[in-house]
């Protein structure tokens, strides 16, 4: 699924201790805000074409070079690293997988992998796809089409 907008980033548990990053971002690239946010070869990329490689930091959250900004995307210029995009890096409700990569109580805990910009599943997709985090909660109530995960550097097998 390609984003076509900003995605509205919906928080789980508490903004304590979760600190903003920021990423310089690979030339030409368009990115929204709310959405999964990675690195590959050390730029900030769009999550829809993940690969194994990448590095997930958190959602990027709508800044550009320090300043909020109106544009959606919010987009590059035409050089690697001209443009600094924000990030939040925490625990999310993103959109869990199906088929194979959908995920039940019994993942709590386990890694889980991006499969685009808003979707996490179980599988690493035949070892194609990054690790997104851990899978922190299955959501309820008004929250029961999500999964909260634990996304960041710190939960990435490739982070430094």
């Amino acid at each position: 699924m390609a984003v076509t907008k900003d995605q509205k980033t919906i928080r789980y548990g508490t903004a304590d201790g979760h600190q903003p990053t920021a990423q310089p971002m690979a030339a030409n690239a368009a990115i929204y805000a709310g959405t999964i946010a990675l690195t590959r070869s050390g730029y900030a990329q769009p999550a829809h074409t993940p690969q194994a490689t990448d590095i997930v930091w958190g959602l990027y959250n709508g800044l550009k070079n320090g300043s909020p900004t109106v544009s959606t995307p919010i987009t590059a210029g035409t050089t690697n690293g001209d443009t600094i995009i924000g990030i939040d890096t925490g625990t999310f409700f993103l959109t869990p997988g199906t088929s194979s990569d959908a995920l039940t109580q019994a993942d709590v805990g386990a890694t889980v992998y991006v499969i685009d910009e808003v979707t996490v599943g179980k599988t690493d997709g035949g070892a194609s796809r990054p690790v997104a985090g851990k899978l922190a909660a299955i959501g309820t109530g008004q929250y029961a089409a999500f999964v909260a995960v634990t996304l960041g550097n710190d939960q990435s097998t490739g982070s430094p």
